[in-house]
């Protein structure tokens, strides 16, 4: 589970900036977290902000980092970084490195995995584990150092000081002292790789769902997919699913140059077909179909959601959405983020982190104080700030809603009332 992201120098946001799943000691619900050792874990966060205020840029950097982690061992020497992008109206920024911190949960143990870079290189990183109440290092590493590698365990340093020469200044020692078997770096590695995922609103991967399906042996997912449409009152009996292998010759003559040289060729077309119950004027039934696509737009992005959600709900992950509200009405986003908060459905603990604008959210009565994040950007130095509702501890019956429509917690659009004609 995660407990805290911060990034400091990453586009908009200038200055370090923390994003904490960590409960507070607010009393009220909860069932909104998990409570793991001695640690309180935030099964939702919901972010909100004006349009160009820098909710995406939280997103961006969350995707940027774990990225960063995961391609590590693919990354050539001398390879440059494009991803890292530092805030651009500051010199001295623009030519200093971007950071990347978390802090998270693994099997009961809390991790804290941290770096700094430039496009070019590595400048920090480092590795700490919680076995006490006291965290111990497994490495730490500074560029700037004469000594750049340090390790205070004498058995751990044995074993990875040598991994050392077979890094580069543009990879991460996390991946690389995993990808030789270190068994200290597996655990935390393979976090970044399975159980953080961020999505953006447009999160249809549309061949994804459909190799999830056809493993589906159980029924479970499809049986999940259609609760959650009737559930949200979506006017669909069922839906099929249909997949079958494709042939090199039925491919665009373009793909098929891609694919001559593959001998393992193996391309599937997936074809998901909803079911509609109609009643006549007569009193019969009958039942029509239509290709997924000629849904709409909210339909869709609900039936591509769902499977993202059980398998959260499944493996315990983290998932990120920016525009989670896209094209979806304010009651079945109320109704999923319901899905997390309640434990007999989450069991394992999954988290769901959203920026959104669906301000019924903005209710004390659905979400904790630490629960709800805004996002503001200075006009006049484009510098982004992200900030909790608890630091201004409103009243519990206090109406959220229409205090940050009063601009009481900032985060608003100063709209005119010009004519845009003059």
């Amino acid at each position: 589970m995660l407990l805290q992201f911060s990034v400091e120098n990453f586009k908009s946001f200038k200055n370090k900036t923390i994003l904490s799943l960590e409960a507070s000691t607010d009393s009220e619900h909860k069932n909104n977290y998990s409570l793991i050792g001695k640690d309180k874990c935030l099964k939702v966060i919901s972010m909100f902000g004006a349009n160009a205020a820098g909710k995406s840029n939280i997103f961006q950097a969350l995707t940027v980092s774990i990225l960063l982690v995961r391609n590590s061992n693919q990354r050539q020497i001398g390879e440059v970084m494009t991803s890292i992008v530092p805030y651009k109206f500051d010199e001295k920024a623009q030519n200093s490195p971007t950071s990347f911190e978390f802090v998270f949960i693994v099997d009961a143990t809390k991790y804290v995995y941290g770096f700094s870079a430039t496009q070019h290189k590595i400048i920090t990183e480092y590795l700490y584990v919680y076995k006490t109440a006291k965290a111990s290092v497994i490495f730490e590493r500074d560029e700037n150092k004469e000594e750049i590698y340090k390790f205070t365990n004498p058995k751990l340093k044995k074993e990875l000081l040598p991994l050392t020469k077979m890094n580069t200044e543009n990879k991460l020692f996390l991946a690389t002292a995993t990808a030789w078997n270190c068994e200290e770096t597996r655990i935390p590695f393979t976090w970044f790789q399975t159980s953080i995922n961020v999505y953006t609103s447009n999160y249809r991967n549309f061949n994804k769902i459909g190799y999830m399906l056809e493993n589906d042996s159980d029924h479970s997912l499809h049986n999940f997919i259609h609760k959650v449409l009737k559930e949200a009152d979506i006017n669909i009996h069922d839906f099929e699913f249909e997949s079958r292998e494709l042939k090199k010759e039925q491919l665009p003559e373009n793909m098929q140059e891609i694919f001559s040289q593959n001998t393992n060729f193996n391309l599937k077309q997936f074809k998901i077909n909803t079911t509609h119950q109609i009643k006549k004027a007569d009193g019969n039934i009958e039942y029509h179909s239509l290709n997924i696509n000629q849904e709409s737009i909210g339909t869709q992005n609900l039936f591509y959601m769902s499977p993202i959600i059980k398998q959260a709900f499944d493996t315990g992950e983290t998932i990120c959405i920016d525009e989670f509200d896209n094209s979806l009405h304010p009651m079945i986003v109320l109704y999923l983020i319901r899905l997390f908060n309640n434990s007999e459905i989450n069991k394992a603990n999954a988290q769901l982190v959203i920026s959104t604008h669906t301000m019924d959210l903005l209710d004390l009565k659905i979400l904790r104080r630490d629960q709800i994040y805004f996002v503001e950007k200075n006009n006049n130095t484009g510098i982004s700030e992200l900030y909790s509702l608890d630091e201004f501890s409103p009243r519990t019956r206090e109406d959220i809603r229409k205090a940050y429509l009063l601009g009481r917690y900032g985060s608003i659009p100063n709209v005119q009332d010009g004519d845009i004609c003059d």
